[in-house]
């Protein structure tokens, strides 16, 4: 996941606004990371083609 930045502290906080806390935001936040870096991967592959 080189080179994906996420706003820790906004995403934990947006996190806690949706009713997250612990775990339940730590989990939120590896799906967003996730997320960001299955998307990074499409879009390199979609460049390659």
């Amino acid at each position: 996941m080189a080179g994906l930045r996420l706003d820790t502290a906004a995403a934990l906080a947006a996190a806690r606004e949706m009713g997250a806390a612990g775990w339940a935001a730590a989990e939120l936040l590896l799906a967003l990371r996730i997320g960001m870096a299955e998307g990074a991967a499409a879009r390199r592959e979609g460049e390659s083609t």
